[in-house]
């Protein structure tokens, strides 16, 4: 019997039963029979998210760009990815993809990741017109605390990061 889109539901339930060789199975049945579909990848990339192994879903991000190259949540996923693995650089370009293909659904959270990507390579200007886009009471709920919840904790901290570089001993000398 052929799958369809609704069998993936299913991965939900097994992720919750951290049943994750059976969903990663799943999603890899619905890809063998569905190569050009998007959702199976994506579902799989969430999976191993879930998993706690973003590096592992960045090929299947890839994939559904590939599929979807004007989708702007498939950059968000995978500017996901990258920001949990600390690649910062990697996020920030995603996002910029992502906002130029936006048409304000993901605002603005695209301007407050951002912002927190910039601050962390050291670009503070940038950081600071990008949170100036953001909304004093916006609020970004679904991070860790290694992403500021808010626009006064983003503004804090490309402070607290402006003034470690500015402490620095080379920056003194």
């Amino acid at each position: 019997m052929t799958m369809t889109i609704r069998d993936l539901d299913e991965v939900r339930t097994l992720c919750a039963e951290r049943r994750y060789a059976d969903a990663l199975k799943l999603c890899a049945e619905f890809i063998a029979e569905h190569p050009d579909h998007p959702y199976g990848f994506h579902m799989r990339a969430v999976l191993r998210v879930v998993m706690g192994e973003p590096n592992l879903a960045l090929a299947d991000r890839d994939k559904v760009i590939s599929l979807c190259p004007q989708e702007p949540g498939a950059y968000m996923a995978r500017a996901d990815d990258h920001l949990r693995l600390g690649d910062f650089a990697a996020s920030a370009s995603d996002l910029d993809r992502a906002e130029k293909l936006d048409t304000g659904h993901y605002w603005p959270l695209i301007p407050m990741l951002r912002a927190h990507c910039l601050a962390r390579l050291g670009r503070f200007d940038d950081a600071l017109g990008a949170a100036a886009r953001v909304p004093d009471d916006y609020l970004l709920p679904g991070f860790d605390s290694t992403v500021p919840s808010s626009k006064p904790r983003l503004m804090a901290e490309i402070e607290t990061l402006r003034q470690r570089v500015a402490d620095e001993p080379e920056a003194q000398g």
